[in-house]
């Protein structure tokens, strides 16, 4: 079952929820925040005129069913009071609510759109990089005040490898049959152990890293669909596994439309999940 924030719940999780036409009532330099966090904090995006236009434009081309969708978005900043404000900071969120559910939106101060070189945006598609990424780190279906650091029903710049979602994958036994399976889909090696300074270099193996993962952000289950970019293609393909089977590895047919279509019924409130069974092809 997809968990979500409704606005209900995003009014009492936070202490102060402040919507878009009252942004400049935020009192931002009142907050329990150190110098780092607030150089990261989504509170730098209100600086732009048009927050709407600004994050949602870049989507018209490339995801036009979501960019219809997000037209509808009413943009939030919120605050939660930190009860040890000697030991931790306050936790502030910027996002935006479209059907009355809530979405949260990451802030970078170098977005795709001023560093394309930047290493985090190196395997990823073009399409989302000049659309989910070209001004924001990373897009979150809100389930609770916090986000996973490792994984996101939408896309971000996180890029877990596959050894990270998929549970159990780092157990001796399992990695060498998971391994093996993707070295020959493949024909390339792929990184076995991150901690061994031997599984280096681009030329000679090679990562698939995690795009987003249609489960819930604490779940680790073998369910829904989990879609990965590989280092080999450097974002041409995004392949995809169902149920974390690693073995049901297969490319996403037309990754550009399918995407645009998963996230339009996201944000559209449609019940039931997205099936990507039929772009499924394989390669």
């Amino acid at each position: 079952m997809n968990i979500f924030l409704t606005q209900t719940q995003l009014e009492k999780e936070f202490d102060k929820v402040f919507y878009q036409e009252y942004f400049n009532e935020i009192p931002y330099d009142e907050l329990q925040l150190d110098a780092f966090d607030r150089e990261r904090d989504e509170y730098n995006l209100l600086a732009q005129t048009d927050i709407h236009q600004y994050l949602t434009e870049p989507f018209k081309l490339s995801q036009p069913k979501t960019f219809q969708q997000l037209l509808k978005a009413e943009f939030f900043y919120a605050i939660k009071k930190s009860p040890y404000p000697e030991i931790m900071g306050d936790i502030t969120k910027f996002g935006f609510l479209i059907n009355n559910h809530t979405f949260y939106i990451k802030y970078t101060d170098i977005p795709y759109e001023l560093d394309k070189e930047f290493i985090f945006y190196k395997y990823l598609p073009q399409f989302i990089l000049n659309s989910w990424l070209f001004r924001a780190d990373g897009w979150h279906i809100a389930e609770s005040v916090t986000t996973s650091s490792f994984k996101s029903r939408l896309p971000t710049t996180l890029q877990s490898p596959i050894h990270s979602i998929i549970d159990n994958f780092e157990t001796r036994q399992n990695r060498d049959k998971y391994c093996d399976f993707l070295d020959a889909k493949f024909n390339h090696r792929i990184i076995r152990d991150y901690d061994d300074d031997r599984y280096t270099g681009d030329d000679e193996y090679f990562e698939l890293r995690n795009l987003l993962d249609t489960r819930n952000m604490d779940d680790y289950s073998n369910t829904g669909f989990q879609l990965f970019c590989s280092s080999i293609d450097q974002g041409e393909n995004i392949y995809i596994i169902q149920n974390a089977d690693v073995f049901s590895i297969k490319k996403l047919d037309n990754p550009q439309e399918v995407i645009d279509s998963y996230a339009a019924h996201i944000f559209s409130g449609q019940d039931g999940d997205f099936d990507f069974t039929p772009y499924m092809v394989d390669f």
